[in-house]
């Protein structure tokens, strides 16, 4: 319902309807009152059968943020509380608290807990639109806390052709991405290779099929997200950058789910790597710190989804690829001959092939069908 072609279809008319009514009151309309509408709106399309968790989950965020900024509560405290709604869910402990977009949510209500700051205010409306704007509500791309308030602040509510220009065909690439080739790709190769006895060609198929579905997939819902979002005038961030283009593993979480793994490098490597470096030891030795830092990071990026074991597997295979990829970086800083060696053509371009061949296998553990 969510990720429908319908809810984006209303999603899409809805900003042409603002603009057309702003345009009629003269430009009177604030951001504000545009997405708190907007916003309102949506909570009753998503939730129209149960609007008890979202309100509580709601409430218990905003209280946990308002006891922070009093200084009731330390941050850590306050990220620990903003996180336990969600673990229990991941942990099966409470299935209660499982409502649509829980985990983006979750990770929005920590940005602002992270990075708020007293000049920003404590506007409820500003907060309540941040957690549930319908553009990212189920799976981002990761909008900011500092870009929210940036965009939210902007005197008129205004759309320019170019605006409308861009953010139309940022639309029509995710609908072809998403409603086109992801489907394509699902009805004829994987559900029909999927119930099939595990054999390595089976492997091979279902690891590439699987790793173009889910890029069609999810950089179509983040094409269409960021194309609304324009239409309303909202810098929503890339989320996908041709991940196929990739020539290290490095490289390939720069250009795949962009806005979650700097996301995660800001709250989860950078807090890891800078106490880490308080100690003599691993002053001492940097490498080792960044390797932990690289390798909890990465593990998140997969097990967040979920403590099932293809999510915890798919994680730690992210984090120790990268791992040997810094690693064989470092070696090479230290050997002239192995640097020489990696920067021929042959072995940059079998460079690419493994680690695509790497991601498209850790995929594959990530989507619950291979047999691990």
């Amino acid at each position: 319902m969510y990720s429908s072609g319908t809810f984006f279809f209303f999603l899409f008319s809805s900003a042409l309807l603002f603009a057309l009514i702003n345009r009629v009151l003269r430009y009177q309309l604030t951001y504000l009152f545009a997405f708190s509408v907007l916003t309102a709106a949506a909570w009753g399309y998503l939730f129209q059968d149960d609007f008890i968790v979202p309100v509580a989950v709601f409430f218990s965020f905003y209280i946990i943020v308002t006891l922070k900024d009093r200084g009731w509560l330390k941050t850590w405290q306050a990220v620990s509380l903003t996180l336990l709604p969600l673990l229990l869910v991941k942990l099966h402990l409470n299935n209660h608290w499982g409502m649509i977009g829980l985990s983006f949510m979750t990770f929005r209500a920590i940005d602002v807990l992270l990075y708020r700051t007293k000049k920003d205010g404590q506007n409820f409306l500003h907060y309540f639109c941040y957690l549930f704007m319908p553009f990212i509500i189920l799976a981002g791309p990761m909008y900011r806390w500092r870009t929210w308030i940036n965009d939210i602040n902007k005197p008129v509510f205004r759309i320019t052709r170019e605006q409308f220009l861009l953010a139309m065909e940022q639309i029509f690439t995710g609908i072809i991405q998403k409603f086109l080739l992801a489907m394509l790709i699902d009805n004829l190769i994987i559900q029909s290779w999927a119930h099939r006895p595990f054999t390595l060609s089976v492997g091979i198929v279902m690891s590439l099929a699987y790793s173009a579905y889910l890029y069609f997939d999810f950089a179509g819902y983040s094409n269409m997200a960021i194309g609304a979002g324009r239409l309303f005038g909202l810098t929503i961030p890339a989320n996908f950058n041709m991940p196929f283009l990739a020539k290290n593993p490095q490289d390939f979480w720069r250009r795949f789910h962009i806005s979650l793994s700097e996301w995660l490098r800001d709250v989860v490597f950078m807090p890891i790597y800078m106490n880490l470096m308080k100690l003599n030891f691993f002053r001492q030795n940097k490498t080792l710190a960044q390797n932990i830092g690289i390798f909890c990071t990465l593990f998140c990026m997969g097990a967040w989804n979920g403590l099932e074991r293809h999510y915890v597997i798919s994680g730690a295979l992210f984090g120790a690829i990268s791992v040997a990829h810094n690693m064989l970086q470092w070696s090479a800083k230290r050997s002239p001959v192995l640097n020489v060696w990696l920067h021929y053509p042959t072995i940059a371009f079998l460079g690419r092939i493994l680690t695509l061949a790497s991601a498209a296998a850790s995929l594959y553990i990530f989507s619950g069908m291979s047999p691990l």
